[in-house]
């Protein structure tokens, strides 16, 4: 069988890369713009790829379209009642995938320091992670990736779990005035126009 490699993810990646870099912006602001970019490579990476190409007559053949979950909560609660190092690998890599999201989310975009707007994007990347396989798959013609909602609900936890940590930390670095209505307030630190 035939693959496309993740490292074709690297090609858009660069140049985003050195337009942070050109920016001049703060170096918080540009180290964290930088590990966000990282981090979606990555994700990319390891949701996506590598996808078959060519010689997967095989799979056609044996495998069809298969084991995807539309029902939420179904997987989570099958894999809770039977635990065994895969599924505890499968949960706590889905909680870990958007995790860094509920960190450099808020402190890159103000928008984000509201948990219900985080939820909601890890949320929707979560989900577009999932159709993004269930089309490869459906462009296979097998399941090359199990397309499951429960996915999508554990990415989403783990980057909510991740901001409330962040959240509890920048307000206890910020003075109390500048944590008000329901977001934390921080303007120390933007980046340059």
């Amino acid at each position: 069988m035939t693959y496309i490699d993740g490292y074709v993810v690297l090609l858009p990646a660069i140049p985003v890369a050195a337009w942070i870099l050109r920016r001049r912006a703060d170096r918080r602001w540009a180290l964290l713009a930088l590990l966000a970019l990282a981090h979606a490579t990555a994700v990319v990476v390891l949701t996506l790829f590598p996808v078959p190409i060519a010689g997967q007559d095989f799979y056609r053949q044996t495998r069809g379209i298969s084991g995807d979950n539309v029902v939420p909560f179904a997987t989570i609660v099958w894999q809770l009642s039977n635990l065994t190092w895969n599924t505890v690998r499968q949960l706590s890599g889905n909680v870990l995938l958007l995790t860094p999201l509920g960190v450099y989310g808020p402190a890159l975009w103000p928008a984000l320091r509201d948990w219900r707007r985080l939820l909601v994007v890890a949320l929707a990347i979560g989900a577009a992670i999932e159709l993004a396989q269930f089309a490869g798959s459906l462009t296979e013609g097998f399941s090359y990736r199990i397309t499951d909602v429960d996915d999508a609900i554990m990415n989403a936890s783990g980057a909510t779990a991740a901001f409330a940590v962040w959240r509890w930390i920048e307000g206890r670095r910020l003075p109390a005035a500048e944590v008000s209505g329901g977001a934390v307030e921080s303007t120390s630190w933007r980046p340059r126009p």
